[in-house]
Parts: structure tokens; sequence; C-alpha cells
């Protein structure tokens, strides 16, 4: 699967893209368009990349990507009896030629577009808020579907409660040249996350020597290739923590880890709590979602 640039999916007749979608497969790659794009996933868990930032994603979370900023969302695919349930909006920083955030009223939009370079998810008392309104912009026609998304991003221009994805620094080249290489990798760490995965394995793939293919990678996605695979497999450890199949101990081996004590360790760090803690802390809070 070829990682490039996306030409715009804003149809002629609109002003921008809104979409729900139930799939039983959400399998895109990573990717990026010059359009700002809010993604809401009412239904569904897997892994999310938001430039140089590796999480686990879950039901009912929002996230506003910023123009050109990478990114994948990738569940694994199964029988097609768990769909996928999410809400796509894509726009572009002008509505067929007008900049409309130019004007003095949308400053506060402005200003929060440029906060989106580096990704934002919000928190679940701001999906609580705005979830509705994102689920009738999707069924709107005509004016209204403007006037929805300006309300939406009026009112995501005041919150304060978000947290950045991805790190300060990170940027993408405009040249996409070489991305190929990239998706490539990426896709033969998710394909073989559960086996030995070595430096000289993933230099052949990218058809490189080991030394060229390390300053690649990490020019590439802003981490040590090393670190990208130990994130990846911490996330599905996360993933199927909260799918609660299989003990603590079985994770570990079936994430790729050979050792109880290092992904105990590893998890630690990347999470800040252990595997146990992570769920329990997500048994308790589901619990209570589902008492209230």
């Amino acid at each position: 699967m070829e990682l490039k640039y996306l030409p715009s999916v804003i149809p002629e007749s609109q002003s921008f893209y809104s979409e729900r979608k139930t799939i039983p497969y959400f399998g895109g790659h990573w990717h990026y368009h010059e359009e700002y794009e809010l993604m809401f996933t009412i239904k569904g868990n897997g892994i999310r990349i938001v430039g140089d930032h590796m999480d686990h994603f879950h039901d009912g979370q929002l996230v506003f990507i910023g123009s050109g900023v990478p990114h994948l969302f990738k569940n694994e695919e199964k029988d097609g009896t768990e769909l996928v349930d999410y809400i796509v909006i894509k726009f572009n920083s002008a509505f067929k030629g007008s900049n409309i955030y130019l004007l003095p009223e949308f400053s506060g939009i402005l200003n929060f577009l440029k906060r989106s370079a580096r990704g934002l998810i919000f928190s679940q008392d701001v999906v609580d808020k705005l979830s509705e309104q994102l689920i009738q912009l999707t069924k709107s026609e005509g004016a209204s579907r403007i006037i929805n998304l300006l309300a939406i991003l009026k009112s995501l221009s005041t919150e304060v409660d978000f947290q950045h994805l991805s790190s300060e620094h990170f940027s993408l080249k405009n040249s996409t040249k070489g991305e190929d290489r990239t998706q490539k990798v990426i896709d033969y760490i998710t394909e073989n996350y559960t086996n030995d995965i070595s430096l000289d394995d993933l230099a052949a793939v990218a058809h490189m020597t080991t030394n060229s293919f390390c300053r690649y990678f990490k020019s590439r996605t802003g981490k040590t290739v090393f670190q990208f695979i130990r994130e990846f497999r911490i996330n599905k450890a996360c993933q199927m923590l909260i799918n609660g199949e299989r003990s603590i101990s079985e994770i570990c081996y079936d994430t790729g880890f050979n050792s109880f004590s290092t992904f105990n360790r590893i998890f630690k760090n990347l999470k800040h709590v252990s595997a146990s803690e992570y769920k329990s802390r997500y048994m308790l809070l589901n619990k209570s979602s589902k008492q209230d």
C-alpha cells in the first residue's frame, strides 16, 4: 500500500466533506492531505498514529488533525461481525476560494486551526457535548451544513480540555519522495509485530543499508524504528487488555515480547501505569459508564 499525498475528497457540489460510515474494517494507511480533518470514532478500536504520536483509539474519541499532518487509523480485519462506526469531516482553509476565517469575527477559529498542526484529542466531556451536533452535521443539507460546521468549530475553538498529540518539533517534509518505503516498513511491522524483527529485516524491506535506514526512518517518523515497534506492541497490548480476551501474561507474548519483566517495564514507561492497573482502570470506567 503506497503512502502518498491524497487529493481532495470534497465534491464539486459541496464546500466540505462529511460522512458517517459503518464498516467492518477500519484499515487506512499512513497519509496526509491539505484538508483539516475531524475524526469522531463512535464505535471501534485500534491503533492511531498522528505525526510522531502513537496510541490506542477506542469508542467515543474526537480527534482534530491539521492540514498536512500525517496520520493513520487502523484496526484488525476480523469476520465482519464487529462494525466500526465513525464520522469524518474534511474541510479546507478556504471555502471554494473564500477564506472566511480571515474575518475578524472568526479569529478564534483561525487560532484553533493553527493549533491543530500537532493534532488534538478532546476530553470525554467535550465529546459528550458535541456528539449529537456531529451526527446532525452528517444529515444536514444546504446552508445548514455550513452553519453546523462553523458552530462545531466555534465550540471547539473555546475548549481548553484537549491534548496535543504530535510533538512540538515534528513536521512532514513537503516532498513525497520515498514515502512508499515508509509505508512498506509500517506494513511489515503491523504484519510481523508478534515475531522478532531485526534491523536487517527492515532495512531489506526499505532496500537500504542499516545505517541509512535508521537515519531515514527517524527523519520520517520522529522515532527510531525500535521505539516505533515498542510503542506499536504496547498499544496493541492496550487494545487486548480492553477487549479482555487474554491474560496479561498471554498478551505479553502475543504482542511480540519474550520477557514478562521487559513487557511490564516498557508498558509502565509508556503508559505511566502497570498493565494490570491499566486494565483495572478501564474495567472500573466501563462499569461506571454502564451504570450511568
